[in-house]
């Protein structure tokens, strides 16, 4: 396989972002990816399956958030990967933070057996949660039990916010990956971070490598317990965002 830990390792470098690496976590991550990419041969994970691709919006994208999160992030913290799909960004997390407890979770099966194999073949501690975000954030082993949540590509912010805040505890962290034109309306979030006590605390803007388009980290923190009306029933969120 053509994608190498020193193609990894290089590709962070370039970046100032080794820090964050261990050469062993460099090594796990590249197995990681590795794994993924070939169980992407016969299971849709993700359309991104060249180096220079895979390098930039997956691991890249992933890891230029590190600086942000490293503030936010204790030896005992519990974080999961909302709608993780091929593994990141919480893998990255793994990678660069092994202290963390690391929670990664999607609705679909075939999806979240197919991380435990590349988690596996990287010897990386996770656990993997199959599930709808309405019924984790009703649970009480989940509800109001993470000290943060990272989310890639998952919803509208409105309807994020109803699938997340609820399983952040008082104080927690939502950090969400969002485009230029999804950030141009973050007003339209405004009821729904009213009604979940929660609070947009850091909006960082970032490039990567090849493109032109701004893309931003938006980082939510939970001000107040959440309503036991939230999250409604499966499928309402989306149906009526807040």
């Amino acid at each position: 396989m053509s994608l190498t830990s020193a193609k990894v390792q290089e590709t962070l470098d370039s970046k100032d972002l080794s820090l964050f690496f261990t050469p062993q976590a460099v090594t796990a991550l590249t197995l990681f990816t590795q794994k993924m990419l070939h169980i992407n041969e016969s299971l849709n994970l993700t359309r991104w399956v060249e180096d220079n691709q895979v390098l930039t919006f997956h691991i890249l994208d992933s890891a230029f958030v590190l600086p942000l999160l490293k503030p936010l992030v204790t030896d005992s913290s519990r974080w999961m990967d909302m709608g993780t799909g091929c593994g990141f960004p919480g893998v990255v997390l793994i990678a660069a933070f092994p202290q963390i407890e690391m929670h990664v979770l999607d609705s679909v099966g075939k999806k979240t057996k197919a991380l435990e194999e590349c988690l596996q073949a990287a010897s990386m501690k996770a656990k993997t949660l199959t599930g709808r975000a309405e019924e984790a954030g009703r649970d009480l082993g989940y509800r109001e039990q993470y000290d943060g949540i990272v989310a890639r590509a998952v919803a509208d912010l409105r309807v994020l916010l109803e699938y997340a805040i609820p399983l952040l505890k008082t104080g927690g962290y939502l950090v969400n990956w969002m485009t230029e034109d999804q950030v141009s309306r973050l007003n339209e979030a405004e009821k729904a971070l009213q009604i979940l006590n929660a609070k947009i605390i850091k909006t960082v803007d970032y490039f990567l490598p090849g493109t032109t388009q701004k893309r931003y980290y938006v980082i939510i923190q939970k001000k107040a317990p959440t309503s036991d009306i939230y999250p409604r029933a499966i499928g309402q969120p989306s149906k009526q965002p807040l």
